[in-house]
């Protein structure tokens, strides 16, 4: 096994073939190796590359490890020639077409989904509790297309909507299926809803290549999908008349990659195209446990084991990378960001936990949450796992309210932004003034009620 710096994960030999992390793979070049050049972390979906020693190439999705570059690949990939503006009529759509080489590209790229990855289904005759809980979890889904959605014909029905902080009114349609949004002279096709709704869910454009996009600027908070402006959308209330500005914040290649692979189990390389055709929308058990079509064949003739998980759930620092692929924590977390804005990423404030770094048994996401289920409203629970190791006759006993309430006191809620509010999970005392976070933050709780979201 040959180790990268970073994540110590770049190849494993098996059954005559490497598998590796390569930045821009070649199709041209299917039998040849990558040289270990240019590591660097990647945030969001990393496209791995099964090198066969039979010739035969395909793709497979990883959480956050180290990129490896490929000398050999790299001089032949090129990248899909595109303009960098929305055409003027239709933000939503590329002035260029595919080249025939990407063409041939995206065929080989869809013959390898349906050869390498079984879908949800498929795991359901063998393991129905956890695909069961998975369908209550939000990462089911997590990511829809717009035009399918509840909150689009609210939107279609409602007519129009006045922005809260500019002065425009948008106008929105479903026209054979797809989500449109027009203001003035302006449309653009909304292709995507982005989050479980838990929290947020926010509309998304882009462009078939997955070059560039638009955060749209309005959002639907909670469960009623209440309509508001985006978070932190109150940055781009200038704007570019006649622009995709128009509609909400730009984003580019990186910001819909990252966005868009974070909410999905499988996307293409950034070479091809990007559209629900060649992915596989929602976070699906192939994104952590890897492609299982193999597995479920073998397992209707009792052999499922011969196929084995790409992540080692037993290894507590890899259980950890895995999640905070998405969910972020100290590598992926930049330094300027408000310890505001932190909240929202627990792997980063678990890892600064003493409860992380002191606990004889190591720690995880699934200590306290199922992965496969939505996350549990039960206090108790919660409070429960913390008195296994907080026993008041222990040396690690909480001298203030041993039986009290440890999420509340230790594990607040703390206002990101507007109505939404996550739980830090930066386990401590909170003291006036004993780091970054604002007090007045916090929301303050007059009891244990479920309606408290862990």
């Amino acid at each position: 096994m040959l180790r990268g710096a970073a994540n110590q994960i770049v190849l494993w030999p098996q059954q005559g073939c490497s598998l590796g992390v390569v930045l821009r793979p070649s199709f041209n070049s299917p039998q040849s190796r990558p040289s270990l050049v240019n590591q660097k972390s990647f945030l969001g979906t990393c496209i791995v590359v099964l090198f066969s020693s039979l010739g035969g190439m395909v793709y497979l999705t990883s959480p956050r490890i180290s990129v490896v570059s490929s000398r050999s690949s790299r001089s032949s990939v090129q990248t899909i020639e595109r303009s960098n503006r929305y055409a003027e009529s239709n933000p939503g759509t590329p002035l260029a077409g595919p080249t025939l080489q990407t063409k041939q590209r995206t065929e080989q790229w869809n013959q390898f989904i349906p050869a390498q990855f079984a879908g949800d289904q498929a795991c359901k005759s063998c393991h129905p509790m956890q695909f069961e809980a998975h369908q209550r979890s939000g990462h089911s889904h997590t990511l829809t297309p717009m035009g399918a959605t509840e909150f689009a014909k609210e939107l279609t029905s409602q007519g129009t909507y006045q922005d809260s902080r500019r002065s425009q009114t948008f106008r929105f349609k479903i026209y054979e299926g797809k989500f449109r949004m027009l203001h003035a002279h302006q449309t653009i096709g909304v292709n995507w809803l982005v989050g479980s709704g838990q929290h947020a869910q926010t509309p998304i454009a882009t462009n078939s290549a997955g070059t560039e996009g638009v955060e749209i600027r309005l959002s639907a908070f909670g469960t009623d999908r209440t309509i508001g402006l985006t978070p932190h959308h109150d940055r781009f209330d200038s704007f570019r008349a006649a622009s995709e500005e128009c509609f909400g914040r730009p984003m580019d290649v990186a910001d819909v990659r990252s966005c868009l692979g974070c909410h999905s189990t499988v996307i293409p390389p950034k070479e091809l195209p990007l559209d629900s055709a060649v992915m596989i929308s929602n976070v699906g058990c192939e994104r952590c446990h890897g492609p299982r079509k193999s597995h479920a064949i073998l397992a209707k003739s009792g052999r499922a084991d011969e196929v084995k998980p790409m992540i080692g759930w037993e290894d507590p620092e890899q259980y950890m990378r895995t999640c905070s692929a998405c969910h972020r924590d100290e590598t992926t977390v930049r330094a300027e960001t408000p310890e505001s804005d932190r909240v929202r990423f627990q792997p980063y404030g678990l890892k600064r936990s003493k409860c992380y770094l002191e606990s004889e048994t190591p720690i995880t996401c699934s200590t306290c949450h199922d992965p496969h289920d939505a996350v549990s409203l039960d206090r108790d629970v919660y409070v429960a796992q913390c008195q296994e190791c907080h026993q008041p006759t222990s040396s690690a006993r909480c001298t203030s309210r041993p039986r009290g309430d440890c999420v509340e006191c230790h594990m607040p809620r703390v206002q990101w932004t507007g109505e939404i509010a996550f739980h830090d999970h930066y386990i401590r005392v909170h003291d006036a003034g004993d780091d970054a976070e604002d007090p007045s933050r916090i929301v303050q709780s007059a009891d244990a009620s479920p309606a408290r979201q862990p």
